[in-house]
C-alpha cells in the first residue's frame, strides 16, 4: 500500500500495481533460513560481498550464498525463473518487462534508487563520433530482454529512430568480453554498459566512449521468484535489512575505504570511483516508488516490449 503523499509503495503491492498475473512455479532448491542471491560482478554490490565477509547475515541467522551473472538481468531472470537463484539483483526495466510479460518473479524491494549511466561505446579505430553517427549501426546485446537490448531501444527512441524501421539492429553476444570479442572482429558497431564498468577499456584504448544514456528511473531492483517471495519473506527481510546497514557504510566512505576498494577490485582510478560513488545513491528497502513502475511500464509499452 502507498501512505499518503509518499512516492514510495510496498514492494508486496507490486503485482496489483502493474495489474498482470504471472505464472507459478515451485521454488526449486530453495530451504529455510538460506538465500541464493544473484548479481552482476560489478561495484554496485559491494556491500552484499562485505555483509557476507564479516559474517553479518549468518549473525542473524541466515545463510547466504552469492552467484555472480556476468550477462546481467537477463541471464538472472533465466536463473529465477528454473529455481538457479532465490533472489536477484537486476535492472528496473528487466524485472519490470519480465513480471509484465509473466514470469513468475516478484519485486521485493529497492536496490539502488539513482540512475544507472549507460555508456555508449565503439571501437577505438571507429570513425563514430557521436551517438547519432550510430543509426542502423548494429548494437551488441547481452541477451534479449536485458538491460543492454532495453535501453538500446530507449536511446533509440529518446533519438527518434525508427525501431521497426531498422534504425537500431541488434546482435547477441552474451557477456562483456562476448561484446569485445563482437567488436573486434566486426560484427557490431556499439556496445551499451555501464560507464564505469567498461571504463579501464576506454582508458587503455580498446574502446571509446561516444556518449551516455542515463535511465529514467532508478536503476536496480531487487527481485525473487514468487514462490520465494511468498515463503521466505523472514529472510528478504533480513536480507534486506542487513545489506542496507552496509550500504549505509559504504556510502560514508570512511577513510576513503570505499573508494580504494572500488578502486583495486573494479579497475578504476580513484578520480572515477570518487565520482561513481558521488552518483550513487542506495535505497536497499522493501518498498519500490511509485513512479519507477509508472515510467518502466509506460516505456515498455511504447517501445512494445511488453502486452
Amino acid at each position: 500500500s502507498q501512505s499518503r503523499g509518499s512516492p514510495w509503495v510496498s514492494a508486496m503491492a507490486v503485482p496489483a500495481v502493474l495489474g498482470r498475473a504471472t505464472r507459478r512455479f515451485s521454488s526449486l532448491g530453495a530451504r529455510a533460513g538460506a538465500l541464493r542471491v544473484g548479481g552482476v560482478p560489478e561495484h554496485f554490490n559491494a556491500p552484499f560481498h562485505y555483509a557476507r565477509e564479516r559474517g553479518l547475515y549468518a549473525k542473524e541467522s541466515l545463510e547466504v550464498e552469492w552467484k555472480m551473472y556476468p550477462g546481467g538481468t537477463g541471464a538472472m531472470a533465466t536463473a529465477l525463473e528454473t529455481g538457479e537463484v532465490d533472489v536477484a539483483v537486476m535492472l528496473s526495466e528487466g524485472a519490470v518487462a519480465k513480471i509484465t510479460c509473466g514470469s513468475p518473479l516478484a519485486i521485493v524491494g529497492t536496490y539502488v534508487r539513482s540512475p544507472l549511466t549507460w555508456g555508449v561505446h565503439v571501437a577505438h579505430n571507429e570513425s563514430f563520433q557521436k551517438i547519432q553517427d550510430l543509426k542502423a549501426r548494429i548494437f551488441g546485446v547481452s541477451r534479449m530482454g536485458s538491460g543492454s537490448h532495453l535501453m538500446a531501444y530507449v536511446m533509440a527512441d529518446q533519438l527518434g529512430w525508427s525501431i521497426d524501421g531498422g534504425d537500431c539492429p541488434l546482435e547477441v553476444v552474451g557477456t562483456l568480453d562476448g561484446a569485445r570479442e563482437a567488436m573486434a572482429g566486426g560484427k557490431i558497431s556499439a556496445f551499451m554498459w555501464e560507464k564505469f564498468t567498461t571504463k579501464h577499456l576506454v582508458d587503455r584504448g580498446e574502446w571509446r566512449r561516444v556518449g551516455e544514456v542515463p535511465t529514467p528511473w532508478p536503476c536496480f531492483l531487487i527481485v525473487a521468484s514468487k514462490a520465494v517471495a511468498e515463503a521466505q519473506r523472514k529472510e528478504l527481510a533480513t536480507l534486506v535489512d542487513v545489506t542496507r546497514s552496509m550500504c549505509e557504510e559504504f556510502k560514508a566512505n570512511a577513510n576513503d575505504a570505499t573508494i580504494k576498494y572500488v578502486a583495486e577490485q573494479h579497475q578504476m582510478s580513484t578520480e572515477d570511483a570518487s565520482e561513481w560513488l558521488s552518483g550513487t545513491q542506495w535505497a536497499c528497502k522493501q518498498e519500490i516508488e511509485a513512479s519507477t513502475l509508472e515510467k518502466t511500464g509506460n516505456f515498455l509499452l511504447k517501445l512494445k516490449q511488453v502486452p
